[in-house]
């Protein structure tokens, strides 16, 4: 019978450095490691907290170099994520897993197709970024002003974006909901609708704050690594993923997600009616479909 259960852990990258991650859902049901979003920490999870375990599924969430209690990795790209994940997955004695990201978690869950090929399952991408380094890819159509102005600080550099985020990082630490009303203040309507709900409310203000922990440190150093080459090519992602898109997002645009998936030789795309930047809805859908690349050889 599977059993519900949540605690968390840390295990140690190749260097030294500690990732802190926590478990929830089935003990005995399929490993998913997720990837947050940017900012984000492992406190981010459904509302739902019986999802995981109705769905059969082990769901491990870490915090990325520089968030919550995991340890900076300053220069880090997103493809170092797929060395700190199969660090996470070889302490819990996990020989094969499936990954899933969304928002600016996305790439890195890529990272793990790309890079952990022989040990992931299937890769899930929920609202993704697309890589910002092409010539053949118009990055700023479509996006909110508020990811407009922190992209371009972040190109601009370190001392750039940290001045940037700086302010944010201070007031989650007095008053998270001002800076989600911030930023929710230019998505459409459908999100507006779901961050009203005290549930997603509540566990944003959590995962924002642990967040910020560090201060500005995790959250710059996402946006620098975005601000660069990812360190792979989604053709080089060959594990079977699939691609959920808002078709209203405008935080990670609908003509992000079309990009990366027309680039990636192993993937679905599917597009989300109505749907905005905020899946939560989706997740059911979501969770069956990694869990269902498990077959009987998962250990």
């Amino acid at each position: 019978m599977i059993q519900p259960m949540e605690y968390e852990g840390t295990a140690k990258a190749r260097d030294g450095r500690t990732l802190a991650f926590v478990q929830r859902g089935a003990e005995d049901g399929v490993p998913v490691i997720v990837c947050h979003g940017t900012p984000g920490s492992r406190r981010s999870r459904h509302p739902d907290p019986e999802m995981y375990r109705r769905h059969g599924v082990r769901m491990v969430a870490y915090d990325r170099p520089g968030y919550g209690a995991s340890d900076p990795n300053i220069g880090r790209s997103v493809a170092d994520a797929a060395s700190n994940i199969e660090a996470i997955a070889d302490e819990l004695g996990l020989d094969r897993f499936a990954v899933v990201g969304g928002s600016g978690g996305a790439p890195h869950a890529l990272a793990c197709g790309a890079l952990l090929e022989e040990r992931v399952l299937r890769v899930g991408a929920l609202v993704t970024p697309a890589p910002s380094d092409t010539d053949d890819f118009d990055f700023y159509e479509g996006l909110a002003e508020v990811n407009v102005r922190e992209f371009g600080a972040a190109v601009q550099g370190r001392e750039a974006i940290e001045a940037f985020i700086q302010p944010y990082v201070d007031q989650l630490r007095t008053d998270p909901d001002a800076v989600i009303e911030e930023i929710v203040s230019e998505l459409p309507e459908v999100d507006r609708e779901i961050a009203s709900r005290e549930g997603f409310r509540s566990i944003m203000r959590e995962s924002f704050a642990e967040a910020a922990r560090q201060g500005v440190r995790g959250w710059a150093d996402d946006d620098l690594a975005f601000a660069k080459s990812w360190g792979f090519e989604p053709e080089d992602v060959h594990a079977e993923v699939r691609l959920w898109q808002g078709e209203l997002d405008v935080l990670a645009p609908r003509t992000h997600g079309e990009y990366v998936a027309s680039r990636l030789p192993n993937a679905r795309f599917e597009l989300l009616e109505g749907g905005g930047h905020f899946l939560d809805e989706q997740w059911a859908v979501v969770l069956d479909w990694l869990a269902a690349g498990a077959g009987a050889g998962v250990t």
